[in-house]
C-alpha cells in the first residue's frame, strides 16, 4: 500500500454497542480526513480502533486521534486503541499523550474489557 494512502474498515464488535475500526497504512496529514469522517460520522457506545496495521503516525495523525478521543468522551462515549505498534507508542509517549488513551495488545482483550466495564 502506498505510504499516502489509509484504509478503514469498519465491523460491528463482539457485544451489542461495540464498534471495530481497523486502519491500514500510516496516520498522516494526508491521511487522516477518512479517519476523522468516520469517527464523527460513529455513534457507537465503544469504539475500538485496531491500529495493528499501522506502521507510522505524524503528528497530525496524532492529533486526529486525540480529538477524536476527547469528541467520543464529551458525548459520553469510549475509544480505545488496540494493537499498536511500538513506533506508535514511541510517538505518543514522546508527545506526552500515552496515558490518554486505553490501549489494548489487540481487538478481543479491548472487547472483552470493555464488555467486563458495562
Amino acid at each position: 500500500m502506498p505510504k499516502d494512502q489509509l484504509k478503514l474498515d469498519a465491523k460491528d464488535g463482539a457485544l451489542p454497542g461495540q464498534r471495530v475500526l481497523t486502519l491500514t497504512g500510516a496516520l498522516t496529514i494526508s491521511t487522516l480526513f477518512a479517519f476523522q469522517d468516520f469517527v464523527h460520522a460513529d455513534k457507537s457506545e465503544a469504539l475500538i480502533v485496531d491500529m495493528s496495521g499501522v506502521p507510522y503516525i505524524d503528528s497530525a495523525g496524532l492529533g486526529s486521534l486525540i480529538s477524536a478521543y476527547v469528541r467520543r468522551e464529551r458525548e459520553a462515549r469510549r475509544m480505545v486503541l488496540a494493537g499498536v505498534s511500538d513506533r506508535v507508542k514511541t510517538v505518543m509517549t514522546v508527545s506526552g499523550v500515552d496515558t490518554l488513551f486505553q490501549a489494548y495488545a489487540g481487538v478481543s482483550e479491548a472487547e472483552k474489557t470493555l464488555a467486563a466495564a458495562r
